[in-house]
């Protein structure tokens, strides 16, 4: 009988597609980027269309003749959840109002349990459980087919017990994905396992059904004639393409629904301006200044991406624009502060304009204005936790980290819904470490050099 394998070549050419296609936008292409791994968008509607139909598939297998039957029972309730969790349970689709233990307790302010321990600020729990995922991913899709093959005792009483192993082809999914939940980039990079996870998982399904079909065990197939190998192939490709096209119309739809078209904006231009500051932190200057183009243009009277224009146009060799858009930081944050003339962050944005422009005096007014009225806020509302992260604000830019890092947790005691002070929390607490590590490498080298 001749063997052939399209199956796997398609599952091969799959992974180099996705996998090189993100890194290519993400290096080439920002704004295609961010659609393909921000929400409510082309990529994320991509995962949750992968997992139902993993769930799916998963529930044919649990319904039928299979020693694995418990497993793939269990992975459709796991799809399910996810595909909840993804979508919020319906919250953002249907404007529903996010209920008050969520609002209070939720990382994200959303309706969705698993940011109750994870969510945009790094967390102890939350590096463990990114690391216990990937030595999941790694030993599953990788270690567990190999020993299985290898006839190891103990993969072969798991496999008896009900644990299906992926076919082994599949391990650069579930390998290249471990890396990838570690997020070590910093770069939103999590999603893109989101998609070959979902997608790797599916493809195992495609292979146990119709090992279940031909009522053979998997683990005895050595190779799939040519006919099953292209039906695997063919399944596998209309799968994509099928989640392809699920993923642009939902994405359309919900641009152009007059509940979501609003927020869908807002936070796409979020997104834009939070990877504009990801490719400024990798010193990627022309994609960086590309994307505070956009936000400037969303938002002219943003002093802080005004600000970061000037950076960038600096580093390319443009002083006159990058002059321009400093002036423009400077003239909106003066404009600000005529009208409201006791707001903490105005003065707190003059002082970063006039650092950049070098006029260190009247940064230093700008500096000492805000300490006095944040602490005039505080003495007049005393329990506004608003007023209270503006002086830890103040403390922060006048070098009293310590102060800083007290205010900050007053205000999120004070007010624990609200994501920001979370942030300065975290953000001020790694000021301190790296102080605290520099002062300690200062005193080891001056203790060698005596």
């Amino acid at each position: 009988m001749k063997l052939t394998k399209p199956h796997k070549l398609v599952a091969w050419g799959l992974f180099v597609v996705i996998a090189g296609g993100y890194f290519l936008m993400a290096a080439r292409f920002p704004l295609a980027y961010i659609v393909a791994t921000y929400e409510d968008l082309v990529g994320e509607w991509a995962q949750v269309f992968l997992f139902v139909t993993t769930m799916l598939l998963s529930v044919r297998i649990a319904c039928g003749k299979s020693n694995y039957r418990p497993f793939f029972a269990i992975l459709a309730l796991a799809c399910f959840y996810v595909v909840g969790e993804e979508i919020s349970w319906g919250q953002r689709i249907f404007n529903l109002t996010t209920p008050d233990f969520f609002r209070t307790h939720n990382l994200q302010n959303e309706t969705n349990l698993h940011n109750f321990f994870t969510g945009p600020i790094e967390t102890s729990l939350k590096q463990s459980m990114e690391y216990l995922i990937a030595l999941g991913l790694v030993f599953y899709g990788l270690l567990f087919p190999l020993l299985l093959g290898l006839r190891w005792r103990l993969a072969l009483w798991f496999s008896n017990k009900g644990l299906p192993h992926p076919p082994l082809y599949l391990w650069p999914f579930f390998v290249f994905s471990a890396g990838l939940e570690l997020g070590l980039l910093q770069f939103n990079e999590a999603e893109i396992a989101e998609v070959l996870i979902p997608l790797a998982l599916a493809i195992m399904s495609f292979n146990f059904l119709l090992a279940t079909r031909q009522q053979q065990e998997l683990r005895n197939i050595p190779e799939w004639p040519a006919a099953d190998s292209k039906q695997l192939a063919w399944q596998t490709v209309s799968l994509v393409l099928g989640v392809t096209l699920l993923a642009f119309f939902a994405t359309t739809a919900g641009y152009y629904a007059p509940t979501m078209k609003p927020k869908m904006q807002a936070r796409f231009y979020n997104g834009v301006e939070k990877f504009a500051d990801r490719y400024k932190r990798f010193e990627q200057w022309d994609s960086a200044a590309q994307l505070y183009l956009l936000v400037h243009k969303e938002e002219p009277n943003n002093a802080s991406a005004l600000r970061n224009l000037f950076v960038c146009y600096t580093k390319l060799n443009d002083p006159q624009l990058a002059r321009n858009f400093l002036e423009k930081a400077e003239q909106v944050d003066l404009d600000t502060l005529a009208r409201q003339p006791l707001s903490v962050a105005s003065h707190l944005s003059l002082v970063e304009t006039y650092e950049l422009m070098g006029n260190e005096r009247r940064a230093a007014d700008h500096l000492q204005g805000s300490a006095e009225i944040a602490n005039l806020n505080v003495r007049k509302f005393p329990n506004n936790a608003s007023a209270i992260y503006w002086l830890g604000r103040s403390d922060e830019k006048n070098g009293n980290l310590h102060k800083a890092l007290q205010e900050y947790q007053r205000a999120a005691q004070l007010a624990p819904e609200v994501l920001r002070y979370q942030k300065a929390i975290q953000s001020v607490k790694r000021k301190l470490t790296a102080t605290a590590q520099e002062l300690t490498a200062t005193r080891i080298t001056t203790a060698f050099t005596r």
